[in-house]
């Protein structure tokens, strides 16, 4: 054989080896390319029917799903559009969609074939909600446009460092063949297969180029998955990691057992915040957070957003806890301020609950679990708190939890009852009276300061707002039909949760026939977050034609201030005052108030007067209006209206 025979043939064979080479590592790097698009778009879908599974369920509003399919369409690689039906009506268009044909139902799992050879995929969901099964479908429009750019963008990536290997092979002397080109070719496609390490001191200037080209189409190869990677661990608002990476950082810490604190935290009163200011605000507040919570943390600990309003943080430093301590309270002062986004003031704050590992739980899920459970208790403490997970804790949350299923029931059987104490003026008679609720299980009143605070952290307190508004309605309506009774107003206590939700004007709407006989309870806690809703709110009352009392007037946060503010008719002082009207200092304060009161037109109400001394003293002093046990109890309707019928009082 000629030796120019013998160098075409070994050049041959190399292209030969080269080729296979470099398609077995195209092949490798397109399925883990592949797999990771496909498992990404599976997660897509599944996130898709969750929310229509979470929000659909419980009747709201598509407001609430819109802006996840917009981000999900915005973000997606794969997705170009989403339509959703219910039944076969359109109810949401997001993003680019395109006549509904070469269509895929989705089962459990989309393998990357079934994603080039289908243009769209069907999602059936069957919702059960208001007794009835609803059937939504969506429609997923794949992008055809990128998908056939990453294959392309693949091959092409790999024909270039095909060829250009190629033109440098060729360009090597035959002589060296042997000695300096079959050597380092096979250290060369070993390193390609990842079976050695970057081969060193190749004789061969171009061989070293080889191996440069090989190493950074490797390495960007690599960037561009691990950058796919880091996508499904990175919150897309914040940046900061999600749930999923929480969820790898934590086990990783386990498996070293490092001591850390797992510290959930979460925003106070997110939910109003976006009802009332928007979504987009709600959004830069989550980043205005974030930042803070960024340089809070010290460069070997953990944050991670794992919800709308919630952080997850892990500490070090757990061996002393009144160090963590002291450093959360800090933190809880920087977030416990005001904001000015977008000229709108929002006040803030946030709690918080922490367990430690190993101390409280060993595995993850227990760990976040534990922490919920102590921010619950913050919460429940009146938020803007701090609460470490106890086993107390634990009890604590599973008999709430009971009494939480027991008010369900309760709403579902009417096992409620509203309760009327009276009220009389100065002259000793009935002018009005309080409608308390009260909740009758197995023939025993439970009492409301055992089930209400439960309710109010539930939200179960909305559906019972409402229906002591209905009541009182239904009562007042009564009375109307009977010449003692109809001339009696009944004023009823609404929640600040209650206060500030949408429906609330809108149950006042449906009750204005006997606005002149209904009155409104509130507490002065309802002007703490946002004194500009809620003068909002207090006008459309007056509007409908409801009047406001100022329940438990003095023990809240705000002062006499207050009164000048907002557009009160009745203000209740609280009975702990009362019980001090003996006393000198006691006797002032109520001076103080009811005088400030007469200045502002606003008329008081003396709570819990239980004897003729403490009412004559009121009277003297100029109590408009008197309620307490010197005049009778909370009484059942019946017994109140026999009472009433039958009243007298002796001043």
């Amino acid at each position: 054989m000629r030796i120019k025979s013998f160098l075409i043939l070994i050049n041959l064979l190399l292209v030969i080896v080269l080729t296979s080479l470099f398609y077995y590592f195209y092949l490798m790097q397109k399925e883990k390319i592949f797999s990771y698009l496909s498992d990404n778009l599976n997660k897509e879908i599944l996130d898709a029917k969750f929310v229509i599974k979470k929000y659909l369920a419980k009747d709201e509003d598509l407001d609430e799903i819109r802006p996840f399919y917009d981000r999900l369409v915005l973000k997606s690689e794969l997705i170009k559009g989403i339509l959703l039906k219910k039944e076969n009506k359109t109810i949401l268009i997001s993003g680019n969609i395109d006549k509904l044909k070469n269509i895929i139902i989705y089962k459990e799992r989309l393998k990357f074939s079934d994603i080039l050879k289908f243009n769209i995929i069907k999602i059936p969901i069957k919702i059960y909600s208001n007794n009835k099964y609803t059937n939504y479908t969506i429609y997923l429009f794949l992008n055809k446009e990128v998908i056939k750019s990453l294959v392309e963008d693949l091959k092409l990536k790999f024909v270039f460092v095909y060829l250009f290997i190629l033109i440098i092979l060729f360009s090597i002397e035959n002589y060296l063949v042997n000695k300096f080109i079959v050597k380092p070719l096979i250290k060369l496609k070993n390193f390609s297969k990842k079976l050695e390490t970057e081969p060193k001191n190749l004789k061969i200037k171009e061989f070293n180029e080889i191996k440069t080209s090989l190493k950074q189409s490797f390495d960007k190869l690599e960037m561009t998955i691990n950058d796919l990677y880091k996508t499904t661990l990175t919150d897309y608002l914040t940046r900061l990691g999600n749930r999923k990476f929480l969820e790898k950082s934590v086990k990783e810490l386990i498996n070293k057992n490092e001591k850390f604190c797992m510290v959930f935290l979460d925003l106070d009163n997110f939910k109003e915040i976006n009802d009332y200011y928007g979504h987009s605000v709600g959004d830069e507040l989550i980043i205005k957070i974030s930042e803070i919570l960024k340089e809070f943390i010290k460069e070997d600990e953990i944050i991670s957003r794992v919800g709308g309003d919630e952080f997850v943080l892990i500490l070090k430093g757990c061996d002393d806890k009144t160090y963590i301590n002291n450093r959360l309270n800090k933190l809880l002062n920087q977030l416990n301020r005001r904001w000015v986004l977008r000229d709108y003031e929002i006040k803030t704050s946030v709690s918080m609950g922490v367990s430690i590992y190993p101390d409280n739980a060993i595995i993850y899920e227990e760990l976040l679990k534990k922490s919920d459970i102590a921010l619950y208790e913050s919460k429940s403490r009146g938020k803007n708190s701090v609460t470490f997970f106890d086993d107390m804790l634990e009890v604590k949350v599973k008999k709430e939890f009971i009494i939480k299923n027991d008010l369900v029931k309760a709403l579902e059987k009417n096992d409620f009852s509203l309760y009327l104490q009276p009220k009389v003026d100065m002259t000793g008679k009935i002018v009005g009276c309080e409608g308390l609720i009260r909740w009758i299980k197995n023939n025993q009143i439970i009492p409301p300061n055992e089930f209400i605070p439960i309710a109010e952290k539930s939200g179960l307190i909305l559906k019972i707002g409402e229906w002591v508004m209905k009541k009182s309605f239904d009562i007042v309506k009564e009375f109307q039909n009977d010449e003692d009774l109809k001339n009696i107003k009944l004023s009823f206590n609404v929640s600040p949760l209650q206060f500030k939700c949408e429906n609330f004007l809108l149950n006042l709407e449906k009750i204005k026939e006997f606005a002149n006989m209904l009155e409104i309870e509130i507490t002065e806690s309802v002007f703490i977050e946002d004194k500009k809703k809620a003068k909002e709110i207090i006008e459309k009352i007056h509007n409908l034609g409801f009047k406001i009392n100022l329940d438990d007037f003095g023990t809240g946060y705000s002062s006499l201030s207050v009164l000048k503010e907002f557009d009160i008719d009745y203000l209740k002082i609280d009975k702990a005052f009362i019980d001090d009207i003996m006393s000198e200092n006691g006797m002032v304060f109520v001076k103080t108030i009811v005088n400030m009161s007469k200045s502002l037109s606003i008329k008081t109400v003396a709570e819990g007067v239980e004897s003729k001394e403490q009412f004559n003293i009121l009277k003297n002093i100029g109590v408009d209006v008197y309620q307490g046990y010197l005049f009778s109890k909370p009484l059942p309707k019946e017994e109140f209206i026999k009472f009433v019928k039958s009243y007298t009082f002796n001043l």
